[in-house]
């Protein structure tokens, strides 16, 4: 059996324009390589274009402004790089929270037309209350405060990410009963990027025409919601699954922003311009 402090790592950690995966987009991507019973580590960490407006509420928490991304790649560019990094399928990956990280590389693989790694993903909020069972509460944080690993928050995706790894390796010290791999992963929240995204896009029949549109760019009027207001005029430029639900991504006319739709709230479409 394969020993925790055997197993390569990576913790990883994202830095996004806001809390939905399905509108928001990812602006930093940071992660490090590591495994606990050695020194050596490999970091990753990369600005992102995320090609919409960072909230200045969503500055003000990780720091990270719409002039630090001007003129970064956008993710399509970076998921190649992120996927050498992680490399071998038999490395763990770690998130703090993991559902929120997985949620959002789901959609940006998605976006991009990209198969996302295979790579099993412990969330670590589990394994950190049975280590840590009298803390206040378990954001990463504030593990990191009253481990005395940090005085200030950064928020960033690799200073979490280092966090991240300095928390777990010191939980998988005060666990002896995951000394082994296997023990780990039984005793975890495992999730796979996959348990948000699939590419079996069979659209149910009214709305078989919409991947023509797709492929022929045309405009649609849609009306969209449980009580539909006015029609809406969109671009539809990609459906995804996500969480067993079929979405559309398309630019909405009224604002001209990239937005997402889903297809079971659409009562009617047509198209209007070709």
């Amino acid at each position: 059996m394969k020993k925790t402090q055997e197993t390569k790592f990576i913790a990883f950690d994202l830095e996004t324009t806001g809390i939905s995966s399905f509108v928001d987009r990812i602006v930093d991507i940071g992660a490090v390589r590591f495994t606990p019973s050695k020194s050596r580590i490999d970091t990753f960490e990369q600005l992102v274009d995320p090609e919409q407006t960072i909230p200045t509420v969503v500055t003000a928490i990780h720091g990270i402004s719409n002039d630090d991304v001007l003129g970064k790649p956008i993710i399509d560019q970076v998921l190649p790089a992120f996927d050498e990094f992680i490399g071998d399928q038999d490395t763990v990956l770690v998130a703090h929270n993991a559902p929120f990280d997985c949620s959002f590389l789901a959609a940006a693989y998605t976006a991009s037309n990209r198969e996302p790694p295979n790579n099993q993903i412990i969330c670590s909020l589990k394994l950190f209350r049975l280590a840590f069972p009298r803390f206040r509460n378990y954001k990463l944080e504030t593990i990191g405060r009253n481990l005395g690993l940090i005085n200030i928050e950064e928020h960033r995706g690799l200073a979490d990410s280092m966090l991240l790894m300095r928390c777990l390796t010191l939980a998988l010290d005060l666990l002896p009963q995951y000394k082994y791999l296997d023990n780990l992963m039984a005793g975890s929240n495992v999730y796979r990027f996959t348990d948000y995204s699939s590419a079996d896009l069979d659209l149910p029949h009214e709305f078989d025409k919409l991947q023509i549109a797709i492929d022929s760019e045309c405009t649609l009027e849609i009306r969209y919601g449980e009580c539909p207001g006015p029609p809406r005029l969109i671009s539809p430029k990609q459906i995804f699954r996500q969480n067993d639900a079929l979405y559309v991504k398309a630019i909405c006319h009224h604002d001209e922003f990239e937005k997402t739709f889903r297809l079971d709230r659409i009562q009617s479409y047509v198209v209007v311009r070709e």
